[in-house]
C-alpha cells in the first residue's frame, strides 16, 4: 500500500483531524504522545531547535502515526532532506505569492513534475525500496502557510496554483500582521479566517489551522470543519498542566 497516498487522501476527506505540535528536540516526548491517540503529528522546525537529524528520530518515534514537518522556509535542500527522512509532507511558512508556491512544488516533486532529487535515505528504506518510493514520492503533502498581510491579499492566486495540496492558517502571526487581536471573539479576526476559507471553496485544497490548547473557542474551529487542527505545542501542554496544578495545590494549602 502507498502510505503517502493514503495519508494524503485521508487528510483531504476528513474533518478536524488532531495533530499535536512537536517542538521539543527529544524523540521520547513524541513517543510519549503517541499514547494520546492523535491523528498525526506536526514537527515544528520553524520555531524550534529541531534539525534534520532529530526530525528523523522523531519520525521513527512517532510510529505508527504520520509526521508532517513545518520547515524553516522554501529552501530547496531542506525540502529534499526533510522528505528523504520520511516526512509525509511539509508545511512551508512565509509564502506570499503564486510564484513562491510554484517554486516550493518544484522543489518537492520528482521529475517530470518537479526537480527534487531522491537520495537513499530513510523514506526509501535507505535504498532497499528506492524504486518503489521514487514512484510514489510525489504523493507527499505540500501545504503553504498563510500568515502575512501579503499572503492574505494574494490567497486567490496562491490557491489557484496547480499541484498545491493545501494551506494552513497561522492565526497568531496573521492577526499580528493585520494589526488585529487574535481572538475568536474579535469579529474582524473571524472575518479574515472566513475570507480565506471562502477563497479556497471548490478548489479541493486541504486546510488546517493552529489552536492553542487553552482555546475556549474550539467550537468556532470545529464548526468550520478544517481538515486538520494543529494543537498547541508539547511545551505548552507541559507548562500549562504543571502551572495549573502547582497553583491549585498552593491555593489549597493556604
Amino acid at each position: 500500500m502507498n502510505d503517502l497516498k493514503e495519508f494524503r487522501r485521508e487528510l483531504g476527506i476528513s474533518s478536524n483531524l488532531l495533530a499535536p505540535l512537536i517542538s521539543i528536540a527529544d524523540p521520547s516526548v513524541t513517543e510519549l504522545l503517541t499514547f494520546s491517540n492523535p491523528d498525526f503529528f506536526i514537527v515544528d522546525m520553524e520555531h524550534s531547535v529541531i534539525d534534520i537529524s532529530v526530525l528523523q528520530q522523531i519520525i521513527v518515534s512517532a510510529r505508527p502515526y504520520p509526521v508532517i514537518a513545518r520547515i524553516r522556509g522554501a529552501e530547496k535542500n531542506e525540502i529534499k532532506k526533510v522528505l528523504d527522512t520520511g516526512a509525509a509532507g511539509i508545511i512551508v511558512p512565509g509564502i506570499e505569492s503564486s510564484e513562491e508556491v510554484r517554486q516550493v512544488i518544484s522543489y518537492s516533486r520528482v521529475p517530470p513534475e518537479g526537480i527534487r532529487g531522491i537520495g537513499p535515505g530513510r523514506a526509501s528504506g535507505y535504498g532497499a525500496v528506492f524504486k518503489s518510493y521514487a514512484s510514489n514520492a510525489n504523493d507527499s503533502v505540500v501545504i503553504v502557510q498563510i500568515e502575512t498581510e501579503k499572503a492574505f491579499l494574494n490567497v486567490e492566486e496562491i490557491f489557484n496554483v496547480k499541484g498545491l495540496d493545501g494551506y494552513f492558517i497561522g492565526p497568531v502571526d496573521l492577526s499580528a500582521a493585520l494589526n488585529i487581536d487574535f481572538s475568536w471573539e474579535n469579529r474582524k479576526f473571524v472575518e479574515i479566517i472566513d475570507k480565506i476559507i471562502s477563497a479556497s471553496a471548490g478548489k479541493k485544497l486541504i486546510n488546517g489551522i493552529y489552536s492553542p490548547l487553552s482555546n475556549k473557542y474550539f467550537d468556532q474551529i470545529l464548526m468550520r470543519k478544517f481538515n486538520f487542527i494543529m494543537l498547541g505545542t508539547d511545551r505548552e501542554a507541559m507548562l500549562s498542566r504543571y502551572t495549573d496544578t502547582i497553583k491549585m495545590i498552593r491555593e489549597m494549602n493556604h
